[in-house]
């Protein structure tokens, strides 16, 4: 549904009352503190209209509008957000990134903290996220009765082989059709867009699969390119900055916030197929499996080294968390880890 510029106006001084307060928002105080210029009565009918068209709603007939994720989207994709922190928050990250940071190679914990630290709410890091090289073939080979051994080979010279077990016993001819398959559809891509397709737990839905492979193909792919749990280091810090606040306050909340911080895997795997489509992304509720139990939001962004991806770090929160002032936060963070992988030993306070 299109929005008019009047209703957008509206919807966003909802979200932002809603950010800052955390209860329902009524009518009369858009009005007031808006500074839109429109009456209640005019108020009442524009909001009543988001709530028709599902960007608002009601916890309960005679409270006020909560945000919807639709709602939060068109918040988030419509403000205008700074590009950079404030100076003062840039030099209190400049001297505490100075102060804390190591080799990255060795610890990526610290920049998790430093997060948590200025944010007030769980900071993420993870690594390796990289673009990784390119695949150049695929064989099988027949072990026994049904299990394969499959054999990857990238551009740079690279040799992976991982066991797979097929649902019944193949023919050597079939492997070998597999395998060539595989190789004519996914030979030039990087290994990790190929993760990000066919890594995760969800199915891959064969009736709408672009690369032209059939269910055979994508069960193979998927145990070939799946990231196991130990594939990528996640740290998270911060968690009591979470539990400490009335967003947490009840025992259900926190046992899906606490579900969600233990499940690292999921953390990984969602900000992989986040990233195939940018450097910045932001998760709202149930955008992401990562955030829709829990009712959260979470804010992630790249770094890079040698002009590649190498990791990523974010902050996790409760859905209705401040991203106008997160987002460059956790960007600029990015940046200057980036300038420190680029270029180790020099200063950036």
């Amino acid at each position: 549904m299109d929005l008019s510029r009047r209703a957008i106006s509206v919807l966003c001084a909802v979200v932002d009352l809603y950010i800052r307060s955390g209860a329902p928002v009524a009518s009369r105080q858009v009005a007031r503190h808006s500074g839109l210029g429109l009456s209640p009565a005019t108020m009442r009918n524009v909001m009543a209209e988001l709530e028709e068209s599902g960007f608002l709603g009601r916890p309960h007939p005679s409270a006020g509008s909560v945000p919807s994720d639709q709602g939060f989207r068109i918040y988030v994709d419509r403000m205008p957000r700074p590009r950079t922190p404030p100076a003062t928050v840039r030099r209190e990250l400049d001297l505490r990134m100075d102060e804390m940071r190591r080799e990255l190679v060795e610890d990526i914990e610290w920049a998790a903290k430093l997060i948590a630290e200025v944010t007030k709410e769980a900071g993420v890091a993870l690594r390796p996220l990289g673009e990784g090289p390119l695949l150049e073939a695929v064989s099988l080979v027949l072990l026994d009765d049904r299990r394969v051994l499959g054999v990857v080979v990238t551009g740079d010279g690279a040799v992976e082989k991982k066991i797979v077990e097929l649902d019944h016993p193949p023919t050597r001819e079939e492997l070998q059709n597999l395998a060539n398959r595989l190789t004519e559809e996914l030979s030039g891509r990087s290994i990790r867009a190929i993760e990000v397709r066919f890594g995760g737990t969800a199915a891959v839905d064969f009736a709408t699969e672009p690369l032209g492979l059939n269910e055979s193909c994508c069960e193979v792919a998927r145990q070939l390119f799946g990231v196991g749990p130990g594939e990528v280091e996640v740290r998270i810090a911060g968690a009591e900055n979470l539990l400490g606040t009335t967003d947490f306050s009840e025992v259900d909340r926190i046992r899906s916030l606490l579900t969600t911080l233990q499940d690292r895997a999921r953390i990984a795997e969602e900000f992989r197929r986040a990233f195939a489509h940018g450097r910045t992304h932001v998760f709202i509720g149930n955008e992401s499996e990562a955030t829709a139990s829990g009712n959260l939001g979470m804010v992630g962004t790249l770094f890079f080294r040698d002009g590649r991806r190498a990791g990523a770090l974010g902050v996790l929160g409760p859905r209705r968390m401040d991203y106008l002032r997160i987002v460059p936060v956790v960007e600029y963070i990015g940046d200057t880890l980036t300038q420190m992988l680029e270029s180790p030993g020099e200063k950036y306070a």
